[in-house]
């Protein structure tokens, strides 16, 4: 007979501590608890890692609360519009085979075999050796309208910007291009320091047949000129050398 009422107290007491049990529980977990969060308290939101290219070449990731892509970095901050910027890193260790203005022969070029003869309008940049395989992206000058763009002979992709240098207007001229990687359109405006394209193949109709580096020449004036190669001093006196501004 003791052992049944020993047996019943402590089923008593089991029963009263589930109890008690029961009832933290319901404090903290439904009647907001300091312990625990309510069920409908906000949720960390995360965002998927896909990533934005902006003009500059650089990229943005998405954030905040609706997961939207950060702003771009500004382009033209910091920057004198007058100012022209390089169109790609080195600059001036690139020029090492036709500088502005020089005389070329089909005999004496630096490059051989040549196929133009006549004082040189632009400068030419080249490519360093680890560059032969990879993409070399060409960045605007300046800002200002694209107002020529196609296929060209001497150049393979050619396109002619419209841009103010000092209050005058001027026309700059990327020549071997990979066509297909310009994106802007006749019309369209670019921003200085955005990535116009990239350098076509070496020897290939991106090129017309040339080597892979960037032919750029300043025209002054607004009308759409892109000879590579004048045959007097006095013609040109229409250019100017690019490495005025560039190669710093």
């Amino acid at each position: 007979m003791k052992k049944i009422v020993i047996g019943i107290v402590g089923l008593v007491v089991v029963c009263v501590l589930l109890i008690v049990l029961f009832g933290i529980y319901k404090f903290n977990f439904t009647d907001g608890g300091d312990a625990v969060p309510k069920n409908d308290a906000p949720l960390g939101i995360a965002c998927t890692q896909e990533a934005m290219i902006c003009p500059d070449g650089s990229t943005v990731g998405r954030t905040g609360s609706k997961c939207e892509f950060a702003p771009c970095p500004s382009l033209s901050e910091k920057r004198n519009p007058s100012e022209f910027i390089a169109p790609l890193d080195r600059a001036s260790e690139r020029v090492t085979k036709k500088p502005f203005g020089i005389l070329i022969d089909r005999m004496t070029s630096p490059v051989q075999p040549e196929r133009f003869s006549g004082y040189h309008t632009g400068t030419d940049f080249e490519t360093f050796s680890e560059e032969q395989a990879i993409d070399v992206s060409i960045r605007a000058v300046c800002t200002g309208t694209i107002i020529e763009k196609k296929q060209a002979t001497g150049y393979g992709g050619v396109i002619v910007e419209r841009c103010q240098k000092d209050a005058e207007t001027v026309t700059v001229v990327y020549g071997h291009l990979a066509l297909k990687s310009i994106g802007a359109r006749v019309g369209e405006t670019i921003e200085q320091g955005s990535i116009v394209g990239v350098l076509g193949a070496a020897k290939s109709a991106e090129t017309d047949g040339e080597r892979k580096h960037l032919h750029l020449s300043i025209h002054k004036g607004s009308q759409v000129d892109i000879h590579g190669y004048v045959s007097s001093q006095k013609e040109l006196g229409q250019w100017i050398d690019p490495c005025l501004f560039v190669c710093k």
